[in-house]
């Protein structure tokens, strides 16, 4: 049990680890790339198509970046929905949120939306009922495990459209892997 997931427990008042339930698991990191190496993102934000159009062949153009990973959402059944995820960390001078998408890997099914919804804002929006009712479906605690105080703000405005237990298990791995990834230079 990774020691953010740890003291994101004891927040809540767990602190026997064989209660703590991780129910995500990072299985590749793809790797990541420039806004221009994927202008086709369905959820690229409205005011970066002037600058996509202009921008097009240019591979350094630098407004945010993608980051493309896969991960397991792992059921308290032992059950593993393996999904592929995209986000773009989005550009601080536009005041992006994070912008992207979740797609099951085996089927090549959307399952939900990243959406840039605001001033640093980002929304996750689960769009598959299947998916949806198979979370839902799981008791378990879903920590949050940043807050505000710790410096990390535009992790803090990423919202859970419905608040579905998969749109928060989303925003958990992107918590996750953005936290793992500001410790670890390497992508």
């Amino acid at each position: 049990m990774p020691k953010l997931l740890k003291v994101a427990f004891n927040k809540k008042g767990i602190f026997n680890e064989d209660e703590m339930f991780m129910p995500i698991r990072i299985v590749n990191i793809l790797g990541c790339c420039s806004t221009a190496m994927y202008f086709d993102c369905p959820n690229i934000p409205e005011h970066h198509f002037s600058d996509a159009e202009t921008e097009e062949d240019n591979p350094d153009y630098d407004t945010g970046r993608y980051f493309w990973f896969d991960f397991d959402i792992v059921g308290m059944d032992g059950l593993l929905l393996p999904l592929r995820i995209v986000f773009n960390e989005g550009d601080a001078d536009c005041n992006d949120g994070f912008w992207g998408v979740v797609w099951e890997r085996n089927t090549e099914e959307i399952v939900a939306n990243i959406i840039n919804s605001g001033d640093c804002e980002t929304t996750i929006e689960a769009i598959s009922k299947q998916h949806i009712n198979m979370c839902e479906s799981q008791e378990i605690l879903i920590p949050t495990i940043f807050d505000s105080d710790e410096g990390h703000g535009l992790l803090d405005d990423i919202i859970p459209a419905q608040g579905t237990k998969l749109e928060k298990i989303i925003r958990l791995t992107i918590q996750f892997f953005y936290e793992w990834k500001l410790y670890n230079q390497s992508i």
